[in-house]
């Protein structure tokens, strides 16, 4: 009989100084997220007004070169429109519409990723116009800030999605069907999103699927790959990322993920009325969704730090990097999940 032997990779003491800094750090940031991701409202809104900051600045910082003041005024003002769309757009619609009757909210109207085309196009323009007539500007500036803004804007605007999106069913009976029964038997006699356990409970879950599910992939991925990783998977963009971690946060994370999903479901807690027990391919689809999602963002952003030549985005958070460092698989999480509900809701036809 043939023996077997599992090889595990050596570690360094400062493999053991990173992973103390990185726990640290990653229980910090826990503290301040999760609960403004309970309290949602303007509290969620107001807690990434800096993180986008720091997004920001990363952003401009990552190329190794000075930029004038304009390029800096013009991206930050870019990416918060990105990101913050969603509260101007559909209320603007909205008053629009029926100006008579129309009351500001900040989740009411809130149906989808929130696009200015108008805004879109102005940034390509001014990009444009600042390669143009500024000649230290390339043509790769103007690429790399008109892609990044983009990203870096909606990635941010689909956490808020992913919180808030919710409450547009729980504000349109006609939409939540039976969902979450264990809160109201009639949507007629109570408005659902004023229910405090929907509020702070039930309406965060859909984000925290995705934020906490990035995490635990990293997580296993991280450590799996750091013990056990035999085989890259592309040095050239990623020198440390391997398939044996890969894999390995991919079926843990789907396993988790899932386990999760049934469980709301059962009791009635589902996050939101399609992702129910009559409908689990949806719920294993999501699942199976935050991993890879989550580790196309990790790749992706090392796709752009590589090509500038740097390990990471920033140093403000310790042993994390910068703050894209941190949300990079987070983020395309996001746009992953946030897209899937886009499509979903349209194939089912409750939009």
């Amino acid at each position: 009989m043939r023996h077997v032997s599992i090889q595990v990779n050596k570690t360094d003491e400062k493999f053991k100084t990173s992973l103390k800094s990185r726990i640290i750090i990653a229980f910090v940031l826990f503290a301040i997220l999760i609960p403004a991701i309970f309290l949602g409202g303007y509290v969620f809104l107001a807690v990434l007004v800096p993180f986008i900051a720091i997004g920001i600045f990363e952003i401009l910082k990552a190329p190794g070169k000075k930029y004038h003041w304009w390029v800096h005024l013009f991206t930050y003002f870019i990416v918060y429109l990105y990101a913050y769309w969603f509260i101007a757009g559909p209320n603007l619609s909205a008053y629009l519409n029926d100006p008579t009757n129309y009351v500001f909210s900040l989740t009411d109207y809130y149906d989808g990723l929130s696009f200015p085309l108008s805004g879109i196009l102005l940034s390509l323009i001014i990009y444009f116009l600042i390669g143009i007539l500024d000649e230290t500007f390339s043509f790769h500036d103007v690429a790399y800030f008109f892609l990044m803004t983009l990203l870096v804007g909606f990635g941010f605007q689909s956490f808020f999605f992913l919180r808030y999106v919710p409450f547009y069913f729980a504000a349109n009976p006609n939409l939540a069907l039976d969902w979450p029964s264990g809160l109201t038997s009639s949507l007629d006699t109570l408005k659902l999103g004023e229910h405090a356990h929907f509020q702070y409970l039930v309406s965060a879950e859909l984000i925290l699927f995705g934020f906490i599910g990035a995490a635990i992939n990293d997580t296993l991925a991280y450590f799996m790959g750091t013990y056990f990783g035999r085989h890259k998977i592309n040095p050239r963009v990623s020198p440390n990322k391997t398939w044996e971690g890969f894999l390995f946060g991919l079926l843990g994370t789907f396993v988790i993920l899932s386990a999760v999903g049934f469980t709301l479901a059962s009791f009635g807690f589902a996050p939101l009325p399609f992702l129910t027990l009559d409908n689990w391919y949806w719920i294993l689809l999501f699942a199976l969704a935050v991993p890879l999602f989550g580790d196309l963002g990790d790749l992706a952003f090392s796709f752009v730090k590589r090509s500038f030549a740097i390990k990471d985005f920033g140093k403000i958070l310790k042993g994390h990097g910068g703050v894209l460092d941190r949300v990079d698989s987070h983020m395309f999480t996001a746009l992953g999940l946030s897209i899937l509900v886009v499509v979903i809701i349209q194939i089912i036809g409750l939009f």
